[in-house]
């Protein structure tokens, strides 16, 4: 055992040690306010889940540096696909501006047939609107 292990060993307990005066502290803090602390930080489930996000980003992208490596003009094509689609993406966006400066709203009108209201109007003798008095 060399003499670096001993210290860095005395080091991480001693760290640990530390962690957990502070954790009891806060606990018995959180007591004495009248609530606990525990909704106040993150829960171990959501350290797991960024864990679990952190690794596949880092593995996803070592796999996709590597696939760049072997596989150069897969990789240009790719891109150029990319920048097809999103060229398109912008040129959709700004037919659709165009039409909504026209008033023109993409979708399907129905004719709905015009009524003759004068037939149904009812004459109100008694009643003031629309009337000089």
């Amino acid at each position: 055992m060399s003499r670096l292990t001993v210290i860095t060993d005395r080091a991480l307990e001693r760290a640990l040690d530390l962690a957990h005066s502070a954790g009891d502290g806060i606990k018995h803090a959180g007591g004495n306010l009248g609530g606990s602390l525990r909704h106040l930080g993150p829960t171990a489930a959501d350290w797991l889940k960024t864990g679990a996000a952190l690794g596949a980003v880092k593995t996803g992208g070592r796999i996709a540096t590597k696939a760049v490596r072997r596989n150069p003009a897969v990789t240009i094509a790719a891109a150029a696909v990319g920048v097809g689609l999103l060229g398109y993406a912008l040129y959709r966006k700004q037919q659709k501006k165009k039409l909504a400066g026209g008033h023109v709203v993409n979708g399907q009108a129905q004719r709905v047939a015009a009524r003759d209201r004068r037939v149904n109007t009812v004459v109100d003798e008694h009643s003031d609107i629309g009337s000089d008095a």
